[in-house]
């Protein structure tokens, strides 16, 4: 068995609220590092991270876990927990960042067949079809929660899932079908999104 395979499942740390849990990057199959993710329980949204080198000893393990325990019990019940418009920002970040991995691949492993790649495509197809369904569903007022910048989002900026989540609220926005209505949020949210994306860079 891996090493990676032995400790990714491991739960570190929890509260009512977040999960600590190993994972790794495996790219193209040479390089494994191994990272401790926060995650959301309800959306599974990436919050922080640490990554270490190595598995030496149970003397690392415990501090590892400390380090983590510490982090975890920072973080309080998120302002949109359970939320269904956060659901459907969430699953839809996700599945760009399947479809962005799905492409890397196909540039580099040249043993992938017509057939997984329609596989692939039909399900991702399938699964945008019923997130737009979901999405034009919610209340009024969850469309109006998809075209506000959270300060957590701004402080989770770097991390992947909400990264992407921040980004995708354009794809949603023309997933509405009553879009007309939010123009004037959208737009707001647009122009918030700029200054701070502006300040971040600055920041850096």
């Amino acid at each position: 068995m891996k090493e990676e395979d032995i400790y990714r499942d491991l739960c570190l740390a929890t509260n009512d609220y977040f999960v600590a849990k190993i994972a790794y990057t495996d790219v193209f199959g040479t390089d494994i590092d191994l990272y401790v993710v926060i995650y959301r329980k309800d959306t599974w949204e990436s919050y922080e991270s640490f990554s270490f080198f190595g598995l030496a000893s149970g003397a690392d393990q415990k501090e590892w876990c400390k380090k983590a325990e510490k982090m975890v019990m920072q973080l309080d019940k998120p302002e949109d927990w359970k939320r269904p418009y956060r659901y459907c920002v969430a699953r839809y970040a996700k599945q760009i960042l399947k479809d962005d991995i799905f492409s890397e691949n196909l540039n580099y492993n040249k043993d992938i067949n017509d057939k997984y790649i329609y596989r692939y495509t039909m399900i991702s197809r399938l699964k945008e079809t019923a997130l737009i369904k979901k999405l034009n569903l919610l209340t009024y007022e969850e469309k109006k929660q998809l075209f506000i910048l959270k300060d957590w989002e701004k402080k989770a900026y770097r991390y992947e899932d909400v990264f992407y989540g921040v980004f995708c609220r354009r794809c949603m926005y023309e997933f509405l079908n009553d879009k007309e209505i939010f123009e004037k949020d959208y737009k707001r949210y647009e122009v918030e999104f700029e200054r701070f994306r502006k300040e971040y860079e600055l920041f850096r």
